[in-house]
Parts: C-alpha cells; structure tokens; sequence
C-alpha cells in the first residue's frame, strides 16, 4: 500500500525529491567496526551527561533509520548491539531507544550532534 501511496505522490509532486527521503531510510547493514568507531567517538558512560543517549541515537540513525526517523520497530539485532555495548539489559536499551528518538526528533542541538558523529564515522 505504502508503495502505491509513494507512487501516487511522485506523480502529483515530481518537484519533491522523494531519492533523497528514500536514501535516507535505508538501512546500512549492520558492522560492528562502525559501532565500535562510534563507541569509541563518544565513549558513552552513565555518568557522562547524555553519551548512552547520543551513542544509541547514532547506530538508530545508521543501521535502523526508520526507527529514530519515523519511530518504527527497531530493526533486528540493533537493540542487542546497542545492550552489549553500553553493558546494560533488555529494559535499559528499549528505554534508550525510546529517549533517543524523542530527543531527536525535538531537539536541533543533540539531531546536529548525532549527525555530525554519522557523517564523521561514515567519511572514515
């Protein structure tokens, strides 16, 4: 259905670049030497203001950009990369994610430093 919505708006908006949004939803798959590089950018720790939240932010971002961008379902295997990284359990990292999202999505200042922290990693 979402296919045919895509297609219908394409058509009634060919000035919208629908390349870039579609880009930007998808996915990279899932490489432990970029999380590590990530880990190591910020080196999340509890008593450090924000870092678990930014760290979390930063792999919803690359490996599961529906997720932070459209608050979808996470997908497979990003909730227990970012659990085994941050050492902590299941209840802890949904609720990272859950923070990440929502912070992303509202405030400019913590978006432009996951961003920024992506296309860093990315450019390496």
């Amino acid at each position: 259905m979402e296919k045919f919505i895509l297609k219908l708006a394409q058509k009634f908006n060919p000035q919208i670049p629908f390349d870039d949004y579609r880009s930007a939803l998808t996915s990279q798959k899932l490489d432990e030497s970029i999380v590590k590089s990530i880990y190591n950018k910020i080196k999340p720790d509890p008593k450090k203001y924000n870092s678990e939240i930014l760290f979390t932010a930063s792999v919803l971002l690359l490996f599961s950009p529906k997720s932070i961008l459209l608050s979808e379902k996470v997908e497979n295997g990003i909730c227990f990369t970012i659990k085994k990284n941050l050492g902590i359990n299941q209840q802890s990292a949904s609720y990272r994610i859950k923070v990440a999202r929502e912070v992303y999505q509202v405030d400019k200042v913590f978006k432009a430093q996951v961003d920024g922290i992506v296309k860093e990693v990315c450019n390496e």
